[in-house]
């Protein structure tokens, strides 16, 4: 089940980071955030707000458009230009007058927007949103991390099969060469076994029963692997 928000107890492990030039601003932002569970710290400047994410990471920040020195989509441009803020929610906070900031904030990647006065309740929900896509996609690249080692454990394992039965043929066919050369200058030894005598096909079919089963996920049936191992080791020992 989808969840619409999030719980209290989720919102009073979420840190909300308030950047505004405005001592009255960020005192009153601050306080509603508390008042809907979250904690909340702030800063007053573009500055230092950057200079605060180098030793500290909020969980979601809430942006003012109109700061001096360095605006709000100065500022927004340094966190996605840095590979550690690069995907920090941000939420940008402008008066209802500013719609061409709006857009620009939008298209320098801001996650969302409000504009003042500001609606507490809808500000909560938005915070909630975008806390809530941050979650699915870190469950969406832990997962996607996990299937990767999967994939590369599997193709380690068809690697180690596949080496260790092309070597098992090349030895069989050297003894194979081998018993031929000792069989060529006497009329009474045996005829050698050739390439055709072989249980190769068997072998091979085997080898691709236990092959498809790793592609597909599934554990190999061991009684047949150790067949596939007792046929490798006859071809071995034939040839001595």
């Amino acid at each position: 089940m989808i969840k619409t928000s999030l719980s209290d107890a989720d919102r009073q492990k979420v840190m909300v980071l308030v950047v505004d030039d405005m001592a009255a601003n960020r005192s009153v932002l601050c306080r509603q955030l508390e008042l809907h569970k979250y904690n909340a710290m702030s800063v007053d400047s573009g500055e230092a707000a950057l200079e605060l994410l180098t030793r500290i990471r909020p969980d979601i920040m809430l942006l003012d458009y109109m700061m001096p020195n360095m605006n709000g989509i100065e500022v927004l441009r340094h966190l996605r230009a840095d590979p550690a803020t690069v995907d920090l929610p941000v939420i940008m906070v402008t008066a209802r007058a500013e719609n061409q900031a709006t857009v620009e904030a939008l298209e320098a990647g801001a996650d969302d927007y409000v504009t003042k006065p500001i609606d507490y309740v809808v500000l909560r929900a938005r915070i909630d949103s975008q806390l809530q896509k941050q979650g699915n996609a870190s469950d969406l690249r832990m997962s996607n991390a996990a299937l990767d080692e999967k994939v590369t454990m599997r193709n380690l394992v068809l690697a180690d099969m596949e080496s260790e039965l092309k070597s098992e043929i090349a030895l069989r066919l050297q003894h194979e060469q081998e018993l031929a050369k000792r069989s060529a200058g006497s009329v009474q030894s045996p005829r050698p076994k050739t390439l055709a005598d072989l249980p190769l096909a068997e072998i091979s079919q085997k080898f691709n029963v236990v092959f498809d089963s790793v592609v597909d996920g599934k554990t190999p049936n061991l009684a047949l692997i150790y067949e596939l191992k007792e046929l490798l080791n006859q071809l071995v020992l034939d040839g001595d």
